[in-house]
């Protein structure tokens, strides 16, 4: 019996990044912010709604791969509070945006395409306090003209319960870029000879880099195949997905509310204000997303 250690071994492989779908230049629609996107709980900053105001998510920026460790930061804090989640992106990446997507089904929540205004600081402004006197949250008002949800943030939007997009929102898609990396892998085996065989006691990975990489316009059939599933699985058309696939990454595809609603991508053609509205806290009952401000949360 001989044994023999150290042997490395090297391989080289494929490994994909399945997205950036929002990466490619936007063309006519402006490309929005491009900062990575940021949560928050926004109350209305309307006046006269006070001491029950709406208060709604705030998400808005590009959709990275950490982007669902922040969404469900927050949907985490409001324990079952629920609140429609209000969307303003370029787009991003799509695993993150199906895991997003998913979440936002799994809490029952509402989405709308939309923006924000805020009363004082930003959330995005990482010097940006918000007020204690004002029960500790970002103020703000919704607005629905120039809002965007395009790229790969429809299939965020998907998630909703209830989906809004009102006509003057641009809700759009186009075909996602995957980028391909090569990786070297180098192994170190371990094995041993037994009655001139060899048998493998081990393998450890020892060294890894990137030799190359390249990126594709196409979607391919596992992606075509994921995608649809999930549409189904929301409730939503497959078409979507056609509409993704004849629209060049350079372009987007503006969807009209008509043909959103065909495809089930909207459940409704109504504003963003629809669910951010203080009317929406004036009847009884008032919405979920209500909320009393007592003196001791001023305090």
């Amino acid at each position: 019996m001989r044994c023999v250690w150290a042997v490395a071994a090297l391989f080289l492989g494929l490994a994909t990044a399945e997205g950036r779908a929002g990466s490619p230049a936007v063309q006519g629609v402006g490309q929005g912010d491009m900062r990575p996107m940021v949560f928050s709980v926004v109350r209305s900053s309307r006046p006269g709604c006070e001491p029950t105001c709406p208060e709604w998510i705030y998400g808005e920026g590009e959709i990275n791969a950490d982007t669902p460790l922040k969404l469900n930061k927050v949907l985490k804090s409001l324990g079952a509070r629920k609140l429609p989640v209000v969307l303003n992106s370029p787009g991003g990446d799509v695993e993150a945006a199906l895991a997003m997507g998913r979440a936002i089904r799994a809490a029952k929540l509402d989405a709308a395409v939309g923006g924000t205004v805020f009363m004082g600081c930003d959330p995005r402004d990482p010097k940006c306090v918000p007020d204690k006197s004002k029960g500790g949250g970002y103020r703000g008002a919704p607005y629905t003209m120039g809002a965007m949800c395009n790229s790969a943030c429809p299939l965020m939007l998907a998630g909703g319960v209830r989906r809004l997009s009102g006509a003057w929102a641009h809700l759009g898609v186009h075909q996602i870029t995957t980028r391909f990396v090569k990786t070297q892998v180098q192994y170190r085996t371990t094995y041993r000879i037994e009655n001139g065989r060899k048998k493998i006691l081990g393998k450890k990975i020892v060294g890894r880099k990137n030799v190359g990489s390249y990126t594709t316009v196409e979607m391919g059939p596992l992606t075509e195949k994921k995608l649809r599933r999930y549409l189904e699985e929301m409730g939503v058309e497959a078409t979507v997905v056609d509409a993704m696939i004849s629209t060049p990454a350079s372009e987007i595809r503006r969807l009209g509310t008509d043909e959103a609603s065909a495809m089930k991508l909207i459940t409704s053609k109504d504003p963003v204000e629809f669910v951010t509205s203080p009317d929406i806290c004036k009847v009884v009952p008032a919405a979920n997303n209500c909320r009393v401000l007592l003196a001791s949360d001023t305090e």
